[in-house]
């Protein structure tokens, strides 16, 4: 009786932690929804696009640098990282089955905006920040394309954007991004912390 009690628990138990496991794995793809997702944005869905990555440049971050990214998850449809602090700047790097050139614009996100139709010139003025024009992706630098900033001295604030990439003028594909508040020391705080290192 004793050994089929605790056979029993045994099984209850491992059905509860295959449970907790399931559920950590959807609330992480819940949180994440559509964030970070490459989509196509030319007339007939698809991109020349085969992947893309994104990278943080704060400096008051720890966080992994792009051959550490790339050597782990490659490129894909998805960008591992998609969630990144006010007035921090990021680096966007393509892969495309082109020899094109590229251009990338963060904006506020507007989910009743058709960005399949959205103008260059239209863009320009709504527009954050963008990389450098008409810019090939560096095949040294991991198809590097320049960074990109939410400043809030730009008007930019917390909340969802669309760094979408323009090819020839026309809209070729967008990745939708969280901006979260900022996390970064101030001047004071930064002083302080030279001081300590002086002193040791």
């Amino acid at each position: 009786m004793k050994r089929a009690f605790t056979l029993i628990l045994a099984l209850v138990m491992c059905a509860a932690c295959t449970a907790c496991l399931d559920k950590n794995s959807s609330s992480k793809a819940d949180k994440r929804g559509d964030l970070g997702k490459l989509t196509a944005l030319t007339p007939y869905g698809s991109t020349v696009i085969t992947g893309i990555q994104l990278e943080h440049q704060a400096m008051w971050r720890d966080d992994p640098e792009i051959e550490e990214i790339v050597q782990k998850h490659g490129f894909s449809a998805t960008s591992e990282y998609y969630e990144f602090e006010l007035n921090e700047c990021f680096e966007v790097y393509i892969k495309a089955s082109t020899r094109d050139t590229f251009t990338c614009y963060v904006v506020k996100y507007d989910e009743k905006k058709d960005y399949k139709t959205i103008t260059e010139d239209e863009i320009k003025h709504s527009c954050i920040d963008k990389s450098l024009e008409d810019q090939y992706p560096d095949e040294k630098n991991y198809g590097d394309m320049g960074g990109l900033c939410v400043d809030k001295q730009k008007g930019g604030a917390t909340g969802i954007y669309a760094v979408v990439i323009f090819r020839f003028g026309k809209p070729e594909a967008m990745i939708k991004i969280k901006v979260v508040p900022s996390t970064a020391p101030s001047a004071s705080a930064v002083l302080k912390e030279l001081e300590k290192q002086k002193k040791k």
